[in-house]
């Protein structure tokens, strides 16, 4: 056995705050993790997430660190810590929060069953065992069942009453259980809209982006002007409203790369902000046909404006090294 070493604690002793040896064992149990999280693994870097993580945490994890007696239970409350954190962030992606949103939906329908297995499901009234059914089957069946996806203000709602309920019977039916994975990939490919950037499948609506951007104008008609002339100016009052951070995501909506490198934050986040904005600019030009005109008056006011927005890179961090 190797002899306990307290390096972390120490140094945060004689620091007053976390040092890079705290930094150091950080960044080594994120590389570790991070290979189980790939929807995160794709889209931040480990020194992304180790920054944001302490962002999040802060004081209470600094706080619990100093206090355990040395340094490897130190990696092992990170270790805690970290899976959690990183847990509560691939439930906000796309792919997870699709999954979450549809585990939801099995565990309050009374024809649905946890399985043995654990994540696996099965029906209420059927057995607990697998009938090799292929996936491409089972891809053929769902998009041959009706689920209308409808728009609301708190996101795209998968089906009305029955419709995705009816859905997973059908392959439940089918499969006899299935992983939870393997019903949320195959919802994804059914509906394709729950997986676009930036949308969580959860508290934001989607603006349709794409509209917004390649919107042509209308014939030049004197009511077509006279209306284009009223979104503009209502756009132009909107303006006022727009944080710098906000306009800064207006710039780079198309590349969350470039976002996030403009922000000093981690692509993920850029998506989600990516997301936040598009339900802030729903709120502001309201989300109808002529609320969308707004909004295209509104980008383009924007993407037009000369006008420099101050960095908002996190950079005011004296030492990259010391948290």
């Amino acid at each position: 056995m190797h002899a306990a070493t307290t390096h972390i604690k120490d140094e945060a002793l004689s620091r007053g705050s976390l040092g890079p040896a705290a930094l150091d064992m950080m960044t080594d149990v994120f590389a570790y993790e991070l290979p189980r999280f790939p929807g995160l693994a794709a889209t931040d870097e480990v020194a992304d997430l180790v920054n944001e993580f302490f962002l999040d945490k802060g004081s209470g994890y600094a706080n619990a660190v100093i206090e355990v007696p040395d340094d490897d239970a130190a990696r092992r409350l990170t270790r805690k810590w970290a899976v959690h954190w990183l847990v509560d962030r691939a439930r906000t992606l796309p792919f997870g929060a699709l999954r979450n949103r549809l585990e939801k939906r099995l565990e309050r329908s009374p024809l649905f069953e946890r399985s043995a297995i654990d994540h696996y499901w099965r029906l209420a009234d059927g057995g607990d065992a697998d009938r090799g059914v292929t996936e491409s089957r089972l891809r053929q069946l769902a998009s041959s069942t009706f689920v209308e996806t409808i728009p609301t203000a708190d996101g795209i709602q998968l089906g009305r009453r029955g419709e995705l309920e009816e859905l997973l019977r059908r392959l439940l039916d089918e499969a006899g259980r299935l992983h939870i994975s393997d019903i949320t990939r195959i919802c994804a490919e059914r509906f394709p809209s729950t997986l676009e950037p930036g949308d969580a499948a959860s508290a934001t609506v989607d603006a349709d982006w794409e509209y917004i951007e390649d919107v042509t104008p209308a014939a030049d008609t004197t009511g077509t002007t006279a209306d284009k002339r009223r979104q503009e100016r209502t756009a132009e009052s909107l303006m006022p409203l727009l944080s710098e951070r906000e306009l800064v995501v207006i710039r780079h909506a198309d590349d969350a790369v470039a976002l996030a490198g403009a922000l000093g934050v981690g692509r993920s986040s850029a998506y989600t902000m990516i997301g936040r904005l598009r339900a802030r600019l729903v709120e502001l030009a309201g989300d109808d046909k002529q609320g969308r005109e707004v909004m295209v008056a509104l980008v383009s006011l924007v993407l037009d404006d000369p006008s420099p927005v101050p960095s908002l890179r996190e950079e005011d961090r004296e030492d990259s090294r010391a948290i």
